[in-house]
């Protein structure tokens, strides 16, 4: 063999050794450059899912149904206090023993009265349940409420009227339920107290409108039936406590 010869062999050999090197040269380039993007692909979807599931985790402390709310009360009673935030069900059907949330003015109680409108009551009674009353007192699926027969003013003891008299039971008027036996209305849920008065309009005597003691509450005027309380808004309590009625 020529010298010449060899000569091209080896110039041959070191191309083919340097196209090897720089292929290797240009894999590892795109292998770094691969993982880089791949690392940054990862980084991405993991800031993505702790962003998702943060705000998941600051909007529901807890799974909500569809048809839950978390309402902030203006009003005290059955065991809350004003700003309690308490988690509703607005499509739950009452059932005895519920707290729920009801508009008074819907439910025609609220003659005379001044206030947020919307309150909590006990249920103790569902539409064709029995109500036993008497002059101080009614009963219910063993529950039973009683008014009180006196009250103080000035140092002199004076006996209340009884919430028995002159009584809206669903569309009718009672001038006195004590010791009758009624049964809850349709659509009407008995509640654990004296609600408010109701006064048809075109109904007068000497001193205005008559007013009617009302325990039941309608169907529609229930917002919700109350599950659980679930925080407290300081700043909705001040507001609302200081509020006059």
């Amino acid at each position: 063999m020529s010298l010449r010869g060899t000569s091209a062999t080896k110039q041959s050999q070191e191309d083919s050794q340097s196209k090897n090197h720089l292929c290797s040269m240009i894999d590892i380039i795109r292998a770094k450059k691969f993982s880089r993007m791949r690392i940054m692909t990862v980084a991405v979807l993991v800031i993505v899912t702790l962003m998702f599931v943060g705000c998941s985790q600051y909007e529901h402390e807890e799974p909500i149904g569809y048809y839950q709310e978390k309402v902030p009360l203006k009003v005290w009673g059955c065991g809350y206090e004003i700003g309690d935030v308490a988690l509703v069900d607005t499509e739950k059907v009452p059932e005895i023993g519920d707290i729920v949330l009801y508009d008074a003015r819907i439910n025609r109680c609220d003659c005379m009265a001044f206030g947020p409108g919307v309150y909590l009551a006990k249920i103790i009674g569902l539409p064709g349940d029995e109500v036993s009353f008497s002059e101080y007192s009614y009963e219910a699926n063993g529950y039973i409420v009683t008014f009180e027969r006196e009250y103080e003013s000035h140092g002199v003891i004076y006996k209340r009227s009884t919430k028995t008299k002159n009584v809206m039971w669903g569309n009718d008027t009672y001038e006195n339920v004590s010791n009758m036996q009624l049964t809850v209305p349709n659509s009407e849920y008995l509640a654990d107290e004296f609600i408010g008065y109701e006064c048809p309009p075109g109904e007068y005597n000497e001193y205005g409108s008559i007013a009617y003691n009302r325990f039941t509450i309608k169907r529609e005027a229930i917002k919700g039936v109350v599950l659980r309380k679930v925080g407290h808004d300081k700043e909705f309590e001040e507001y609302w406590k200081n509020v006059v009625y």
